[in-house]
């Protein structure tokens, strides 16, 4: 056999193996072609903003998002208003996301990307009608610290795809929920009262004073004694719920006064083994007036109008706490001295 011959057989081999292994995994090594680089979810760039409600499902789980004249709500939370900003980055990735790289075709594979039973299942709509796009999210490949690409299927595929762009995200309710409570400057804070405790300080100091200390007693370093205070400041919750009445009666009660006259009550109930928080604003002009004298940093100019925006904005609402704010939130006057000195 010449050398020609050889070399030609040679190739032929070379092409055979590379197309089977073409025809069996569906991968090919340029970004071109295969559908790469085209965007994984077709015309939907231009529609992206009609959309009104998303469905997400998975393993029991459901939320819908819906779209009103003043934002979006979870559904499943009696429309408490979510995560804006959520919204918007996940719905941005699915305008802007495109295909990768061609994965597996095989059903019985999908578990060990999640998809198949595993997947989230996503349905947008711009109407009541059908979906304008479904498809079915799986997990994420990580690709660097800072960028992921996520598996998806969609029933006009013929297989599943590695695609960009994608926010992770979940089907939970509480996922979506804008969970900041409250957001009150740290330097306007005058005053927490907890169980048998009293936390003070001044209208120009920075660190919180235990009062009542008596003979022989020594309170906890300044940061600790501030604790309460900052968690009251930036309160944040897991899950919301709406309630005409609380199901129990409160286990405890904290109260947080500002230097400029502002009230705010936090009723602590325990639900399902967890704490749950109920919030009333209110403004005292009394409290206000007999306040110490001098400038109250980042004042507010109009504390009656921001209480009654905080009375309204959580009436009826009850707030799951995480675990540790609870903690900190229901400690008692022990928990506050050197040794738990009683």
């Amino acid at each position: 056999m010449s050398q020609r011959l050889t070399n030609i057989l040679g190739y032929l081999t070379l092409f055979a193996i590379l197309g089977a292994i073409w025809v069996l995994f569906g991968e090919d090594p340029t970004r071109e072609q295969g559908g790469r680089g085209e965007p994984t979810f077709e015309g939907i760039k231009d529609r992206i903003n009609d959309v009104v409600r998303i469905k997400l499902s998975q393993t029991g789980e459901r939320t819908t998002l819906v779209r009103s004249d003043v934002g979006w709500s979870v559904e499943e939370r009696d429309g408490y208003a979510a995560d804006a900003e959520l919204v918007r980055s996940f719905l941005r990735g699915v305008a802007i996301s495109e295909r990768r790289d061609p994965k597996t075709a095989n059903p019985e594979r999908f578990m060990e990307i999640g998809l198949g039973e595993a997947a989230r299942k996503i349905e947008l709509f711009a109407s009541e009608e059908s979906p304008l796009l479904s498809f079915d999210m799986g997990k994420q490949s990580t690709i660097t610290a800072d960028r992921s690409l996520t598996y998806v299927w969609q029933k006009t595929d013929t297989r599943s795809w590695l695609v960009t762009a994608l926010a992770e995200v979940e089907a939970k309710p509480s996922f979506w929920l804008a969970s900041d409570i409250l957001n009150i400057a740290d330097a306007r804070i005058n005053r927490v009262e907890m169980e048998n405790v009293v936390l003070s300080r001044a209208i120009d100091a920075q660190e919180f004073s235990l009062e009542d200390l008596k003979e022989g007693e020594q309170a906890l370093p300044a940061w600790r004694l501030g604790e309460p205070a900052r968690v009251i400041a930036d309160l944040t919750f897991e899950d919301v719920r709406h309630l005409g009445n609380p199901l129990t009666d409160p286990t405890s009660t904290v109260t947080l006064n500002t230097h400029d006259g502002l009230v705010l009550t936090l009723a602590l109930h325990d639900m399902e083994g967890s704490t749950w928080a109920q919030l009333d604003a209110r403004f005292d002009k009394d409290l206000l007036e007999a306040g110490d004298a001098g400038t109250v940093p980042d004042a507010v100019a109009d504390v009656a109008a921001e209480a009654s925006s905080l009375s309204e904005q959580s009436r009826g609402w009850f707030y799951r706490l995480s675990t540790a704010d609870a903690r900190v939130l229901l400690q008692g006057r022990t928990d506050f001295l050197e040794n738990g000195e009683k």
